[in-house]
């Protein structure tokens, strides 16, 4: 059986011939790095790489943060219009001053030409769809399909059989996450609780039963030891905390919006990526809802019970299997930083590649990596850059991923990353000599851009359900008469939207948050004033993913009449709601803001806020223009001697020939014959003699002449030369602009004010 191999574009050779790529697919089992700035088609490349492992069986786990990799859901085998009008946005249309039927035929007609120019058609597209099996879960959230991340405690795992240190992590990784939800700290080696509650979780488990919450919430009522280590139990947690913690643990088994955690999919991942009815699977976990610490805190799950599964599985050096984590920025950073999903991605990174695992890191910052843990990496993707420093830190990757880069010279490395256009990506593999240039293909899923979560649902057919873990609450009722609006938190504002009578209200939160952009070396200060709205998430949180501009002008001060309202979370009821609000805004804009301003070191030139680039490129033109005046007329002045000199030279050489030419025999004719007709042989010999001197005058002359006109033709030359040196520069000067993208500082981010907004429901 031939080797798999994937196609996710044309390489340009050195040479300049492009030709198919096709990587074989146990390359990856020495993982893949892909990097890029936003804009250079890093998640498209990603999307064609999954696209083509799965084309070629190999089953695929994706990591998505930002929710862009929902998309493979959207493979159209028409590629009619039809399929398209769903999920096109009716108010960017009204925007764009068109309809969402012709939007749709415009994107289904970009979207078949695209693959066309690539060879592929509905063919292919129907073809990934039917060996396909897609899932979508999506842990705290039914938006897809809810996973139950403490499946590890419910019951014992085959791990502690085959591999203790696995099973350990897995369970430690799962008390972290439910300490830090209480608000305790989950450090496995420095918390107390922590360690109590994994003693008994493991003596449980060890003997065959569940360690589910319940079951730990009745071992801190009756402990089951007497001693943890070497000291007495109420010495290492007084029955005082151990009544605390047992507390808060029952407080939040009976929180409705823990539930969902609680619910789904076991942690199980080698059932993840089983085929189904003879489809390969692709299983995303999706966090993009999720907010940063519990991001890490799920994704560190995952990620040990990824590397559980992987140690159990027989070597091989065939592609087993895909790992796809797409922004991986802040999960892998360098030393001394330690998230808790870092220890099991190092540890992947060193040893799934003998189970045949491959994992593949995808990022557009580059600078927040662990290089010396890429290192193990075999295979580079890396995209335009818009900093001297991310290439410089690409570079140094490079060199030190067992000496990937060869003969290669780090500087036409980072002039190739500077001047890449979008989709197009330098590859570095460790199984092929030298450096080529990427095309990526066109995909075969739509690639639409983040979805919410209500767009999840639409898309997986997913339904809310009531998730609580006994009996299920009973359906809200539509209220008979009209209700009160809630109080708003204290200092905040209430508008409302214009409904009818009998519609029913949501809270919404609005709120005005200013970032300051600065940057000291490049003399940048930047403020950006965004005025956004997102509904609240059931723990009082807002819904960041469903967010979009809020325009203070389509709301009104007073309610309108006989409408209802739903209830505020409780959690804008407590005294800290508003600090907690603030923090999911100010995380959000922190995350998602970037300024890109342009720059020219060799001018000191930086872009205005808001300034087109095509006015910077004016400027940057108008400035080495002056520049070049001023240096033209420096190297002309410097020049002007030697040229002056040699003109001189040449007004000399030019008078000293004339007047050789003009140079005849002493006496005259006349004298001359007279000598002639007296002595006839005397006379001839001194006229010979006197012509010989005057003819050698005359070479010596035109000798002369000729140098003279070399050395001025020299010294003009070599002006032009230093003349044209100086108008080139000018005249390529606008090539060195460069893209800076900022980010902000999370000091840098306030919110200003924020109003409870009421906007009807559905």
């Amino acid at each position: 059986m031939a080797p798999a191999t994937l196609t996710p574009g044309r390489l340009t050779l050195p040479e300049g011939t492009a030709v198919p790529w096709h990587l074989p697919a146990h390359h990856l089992v020495t993982h893949g790095v892909v990097l890029g700035m936003t804009g250079s088609g890093k998640t498209g490349l990603c999307v064609a790489l999954v696209e083509e492992a799965l084309r070629a069986r190999v089953p695929v786990l994706l990591v998505d943060v930002k929710g862009d990799l929902p998309n493979l859901f959207l493979t159209f085998p028409t590629l009619g219009a039809e399929a398209f009008v769903p999920w096109v946005d009716p108010d960017a249309c009204a925007r764009a001053d068109t309809t969402v039927e012709a939007e749709a035929r415009r994107l289904a007609e970009r979207w078949r030409a695209g693959l066309a120019g690539w060879g592929l058609g509905p063919g292919d597209v129907e073809d990934l769809r039917q060996r396909t099996h897609l899932r979508l879960l999506t842990p705290g959230t039914r938006a897809g399909e809810p996973v139950n991340l403490l499946s590890a405690l419910d019951a014992p795992s085959a791990l502690w059989d085959v591999d203790e240190e696995a099973a350990r992590d897995a369970l430690s990784a799962t008390l972290s996450l439910v300490l830090r939800m209480l608000g305790h700290d989950g450090d496995a080696s420095r918390s107390r609780p922590h360690v109590l509650l994994a003693l008994c979780a493991e003596r449980r488990l060890r003997e065959g039963r569940g360690a589910s919450l319940e079951a730990l919430l009745e071992d801190l009522q009756r402990p089951p030891l007497a001693r943890v280590g070497a000291l007495a139990l109420d010495d290492f947690l007084p029955t005082s905390e151990r009544e605390a913690l047992a507390q808060d643990l029952n407080t939040l088994i009976a929180s409705p919006t823990f539930a969902s955690w609680r619910q789904g999919a076991a942690m199980d991942v080698g059932q993840w990526l089983a085929p189904v009815g003879g489809r390969t699977s692709a299983t995303i976990v999706s966090v993009a809802h999720l907010d940063d610490a519990e991001r890490a805190l799920v994704l560190s799950l995952v990620l040990e019970q990824v590397l559980g599964w992987v140690r159990g599985l027989p070597g091989t050096s065939e592609l087993r299997a895909l790992v796809l984590f797409d922004e991986v920025f802040g999960f892998l950073p360098p030393h001394p930083a330690s998230p808790p999903t870092k220890r099991p991605l190092l540890a992947l990174l060193k040893q799934a590649r003998a189970f045949g695992v491959g994992l593949v890191l995808a990022t557009q910052n580059p600078m927040d990596l662990d290089y010396k843990a890429l290192s193990n990496a075999g295979l580079w993707l890396v995209g335009r850059l818009p900093t001297d420093a991310d290439r410089e830190r690409v570079v140094e990757g490079l060199s030190g991923a067992s000496g990937l880069l060869g003969a290669v010279h780090p500087g036409d490395l980072a002039d190739a990353l500077k001047a890449l256009p979008p989709r197009h990506f330098v590859v570095k593999d460790a199984h092929a000599p030298g450096l080529s240039v990427l095309d990526a293909r066109w995909t075969l899923s739509w690639l639409r851009g983040p979805m919410t979560r209500q767009e999840l649902r639409r898309l997986t057919g997913a339904t809310p359900v009531n998730t609580a873990p006994t009996s299920p609450a009973p359906r809200a009722l539509v209220p008979s008469a009209p209700s009160a609006a809630p109080l708003p938190p204290a200092g905040w504002s209430a508008a409302y939207a214009s409904a009818p009578p009998g519609a029913t209200l949501a809270p919404w939160v609005a709120a005005t948050v200013v970032a300051h952009v600065r940057d000291a070396k490049l003399g940048v200060h930047i403020t950006r004033t965004v005025r956004a709205m997102a509904p609240f998430l059931p723990d009082g949180r807002p819904d960041t993913a469903r967010g979009r501009v809020h325009d203070p002008r389509a709301y009104q001060s007073e309610a309108p009449a006989g409408v209802h309202f739903e209830p505020l979370p409780d959690a804008l009821l407590r005294r800290n709601a508003t600090a907690l609000v603030d923090k999911a805004l100010r995380d959000e804009l922190y995350r998602s803001l970037q300024v890109t301003v342009h720059t020219h070191r060799e001018l000191g030139l930086v872009s205005s806020p808001d300034e087109p680039i095509e006015a910077f490129h004016g400027r940057v033109v108008t400035e080495a223009r002056r520049r070049a005046q001023a240096a033209l007329e420096r190297a002309s002045a410097e020049h002007a001697p030697k040229v002056q000199a040699a003109a001189e030279r040449v007004s000399l050489a030019r008078r000293a020939l004339a007047e050789a030419e003009r140079a005849a025999p002493t006496g005259g004719a006349l004298a001359t014959v007279a000598a002639v007709l007296k002595s006839p042989s005397r006379a001839l010999h001194r006229l010979e003699s006197q012509q010989d001197k005057i003819a050698t005058k005359r070479e010596r002359a035109r000798a002369e002449l000729a140098r003279a006109e070399t050395a001025h033709q020299q010294a003009l030359a070599s002006r032009d030369v230093a003349l044209g040196a100086v108008q080139r520069d000018a005249d390529e000067a606008p090539r060195a602009i460069e893209a800076r993208v900022l980010g902000v500082k999370k000091s840098d981010v306030e919110v200003t004010e924020r109003s409870l907004l009421w906007v009807p429901v559905g």
